[in-house]
């Protein structure tokens, strides 16, 4: 009977697999779930940009139904060329930046670099502290030697705490002197609730602070570091770092590069005090009918709780900015204004025109008014040319473009000879505006 029961029992061991191997069976059948990517949306991976897998899909979905404000702990969407702050959450109250503080470190090598202080093409050795470094990093070796453009590359496209930090130390010799840069930096663009103390963002637990700014402050930097280097987007725009010598390969941190058409920018960033944050750029180009000009936003995300939860905050930051935001002309140099009365003229009514053609950030919904003021007691003769009064376009109850009105021919006294004088003042006048 004994015997039986062993024979039994080998036979069931023989049959059932054993606890570990039914573990990597379910967990290799779980990958390749997990891997089947065949939805019909694009979404940022650790692979770069792919097909988005079922679940992702899900988990989109779902937070695509959520306000903005239950995605974030604040967001903005802003104008670049206006300074002009379309949307906002939150956008004063003084926020954990993270890695997004690095935008003010580069802000600083930047424009060492434009005054000659330091070049992209110095080499800089790695010290033990750099290379120590954790987080997101780009695995420098301690003595390793680098060039300041590989560092910056690193800083911003896989949000390298080791290399901007080594750039600190390049820039002025010490962290704590780069901090000091770094805060100066701030207090010239008048952030005056910035405060910064390390180049990486990251928690300094020693002294429990962090680098912090408000939102709009944010859109406030990210603004003026654009407009000063606007270089910096070709570096920031990169999809991958792909450095076979160094047996490195990753892409780009910005989940929206790649994904939301014209997003050339700008940086991430990550800690438990700031939560999922991101401040992103993008151009739209202007229709080629001329009905619409370039323009480009900058909106930031900051507190999301999730990747995917700042990805669809952003997402629909940028991308409804788009749809809902453009520049168009709000005049056409042919269009009559208006028709004025002159007295002794021997026209009735002479058409009056804009001087100058303006173009206004138009929420394509606002109507468009204008409202003229015409000199008073215009009399003939009048050159072509001749200012006679101004017009202001609207927007609602703003006033956003305003020109000169003149007189494309001339206005001339009533009687035969003075229509003749008239025609031939028109004639040359015409011919130097075609010139």
């Amino acid at each position: 009977m004994k015997k039986f029961i062993s024979i039994l029992l080998a036979a069931c061991t023989l049959l059932v697999p054993s606890t570990s191997f039914a573990q990597a069976i379910d967990e290799n059948v779980l990958k390749e779930h997990v891997e089947i990517r065949d939805q019909n949306i694009y979404v940022p991976t650790r692979n770069g940009v792919q097909r988005a897998t079922y679940e992702e899909a899900i988990k989109i979905d779902k937070f695509n139904k959520m306000g903005l404000e239950e995605l974030t702990g604040s967001y903005i969407l802003g104008d670049y060329k206006s300074g002009e702050i379309l949307e906002g959450y939150n956008i004063d109250e003084v926020r954990a930046m993270a890695s997004t503080s690095k935008l003010v470190a580069v802000f600083v090598v930047l424009d060492k670099i434009k005054d000659g202080t330091i070049s992209r093409d110095d080499i800089v050795k790695i010290d033990h502290e750099c290379s120590s470094l954790t987080g997101s990093t780009y695995k420098l070796k301690e003595n390793e030697e680098i060039t300041v453009d590989d560092l910056l590359k690193a800083s911003l496209v896989v949000s390298g705490n080791d290399a901007i930090t080594a750039l600190g130390k390049h820039v002025s010799g010490t962290k704590e002197g780069f901090v000091n840069m770094m805060n100066k930096k701030c207090k010239e663009l008048g952030l005056t609730n910035a405060h910064m103390v390390n180049p990486t963002g990251l928690t300094d637990y020693s002294i429990e602070d962090y680098n912090k700014m408000t939102t709009r402050e944010m859109f406030i930097l990210t603004r003026e570091l654009i407009r000063t280097h606007p270089n910096i987007l070709q570096l920031t725009s990169i999809q991958e770092l792909n450095k076979t010598d160094r047996e490195y390969h990753e892409y780009n941190t910005n989940p929206l590069l790649g994904v939301v058409e014209g997003i050339d920018g700008l940086k991430t960033g990550y800690t438990n005090a700031a939560g999922r944050c991101l401040i992103a750029t993008g151009l739209k180009n202007g229709a080629e009918d001329g009905s619409t000009k370039d323009i480009r936003l900058i909106g930031v995300t900051t507190g999301s709780k999730g990747d995917w939860q700042r990805y669809s905050a952003s997402r629909r930051l940028m991308e409804d900015g788009f749809k809902n935001y453009s520049y168009i002309p709000v005049n056409n140099l042919e269009d009559i204004v208006t028709k004025v009365n002159i007295e002794g003229c021997s026209e009735e009514e002479t058409n009056v025109y804009p001087k100058e053609i303006g173009t206004a950030l138009w929420d394509n919904k606002t109507e468009i008014s204008t409202k003229v003021n015409i000199r008073k007691n215009l009399k003939a003769p009048l050159p072509a040319g001749e200012i006679v009064g101004e017009v202001s376009y609207y927007m609602g109850d703003k006033e956003v473009f305003k020109t000169d009105l003149v007189l494309t021919n001339s206005a001339s006294e009533k009687g035969f000879l003075f229509k003749i004088q008239n025609i031939c003042e028109n004639i040359f006048y015409n011919i130097r505006n075609a010139a």
